[in-house]
């Protein structure tokens, strides 16, 4: 086989292998936008518009494993004409990372309704920052996919960096005020959990923003 054949194949697998990614941040996107609708309804008290929320979670979940098997049957076939391996099991590991504790965060939030506890408003104001940035975050990760072929990758990943870090100082800002609160010790270490969870998934997707960024350099 030539290589410039043996080229064309390799991009043509990675090109299929980028659209069940995509699909995969599609679905991370809208379990955050649940999340997201969440704390509003929390702040208006509207307790039983959340209650949804796990059974959306399961759904997502359940759509999740059917297209993270979609990518593990499709890279066993495709594995010998790709030069990025690794990458693209990294890849993969962290988008299962990221659905995992996005449903973890959907749990509980739902928990969290079905005390009906009231969330301090400056607590439910960064967490509602901290999903949005996410949610951005998420949509300059598939800009970047949609770059990958244009050289454009470099920038956008550098953007995908900042938002994390910008994520990383509301983390640490939310812990602050969850500690700082006058609230029960049990939705404390709810809270400080929800916080923790959106921050790993902020790691996770700039961790695999850097793998999908080796696959177009490779």
């Amino acid at each position: 086989m030539s290589i410039e054949l043996e080229s064309r194949k390799s991009a043509t697998a990675d090109e299929k292998l980028l659209n069940i990614l995509r699909s995969e941040l599609l679905i991370a996107k809208e379990m955050l936008k649940g999340v997201l609708n969440a704390f509003n309804a929390l702040g208006k008290g509207e307790y039983e518009a959340v209650r949804w929320l796990s059974e959306e979670a399961r759904k997502s979940k359940e759509n999740a494993v059917l297209l993270q098997r979609s990518f593990l049957e499709y890279f066993s076939a495709v594995a010998p004409s790709l030069y990025s391996k690794e990458e693209w099991l990294r890849v993969s590991s962290k988008m299962l990372g990221i659905l995992d504790k996005l449903g973890g965060i959907t749990y509980r939030v739902e928990y969290l309704v079905s005390k009906s506890w009231n969330v301090p408003v400056d607590i439910r104001m960064v967490l509602i920052d901290m999903a949005t940035a996410l949610i951005s975050m998420m949509d300059e990760y598939t800009v970047m996919i949609n770059a990958l072929t244009r050289g454009k990758a470099a920038e956008i990943r550098g953007r995908i960096s900042a938002i994390e870090a910008s994520i990383d100082a509301k983390y640490r800002e939310a812990t602050f005020k969850i500690l700082e609160a006058s609230i029960p010790a049990s939705l404390m270490i709810l809270l400080l959990s929800i916080a923790e969870m959106l921050e790993d998934v902020s790691d996770l997707v700039d961790s695999a923003a850097d793998d999908t960024y080796l696959v177009a350099v490779a």
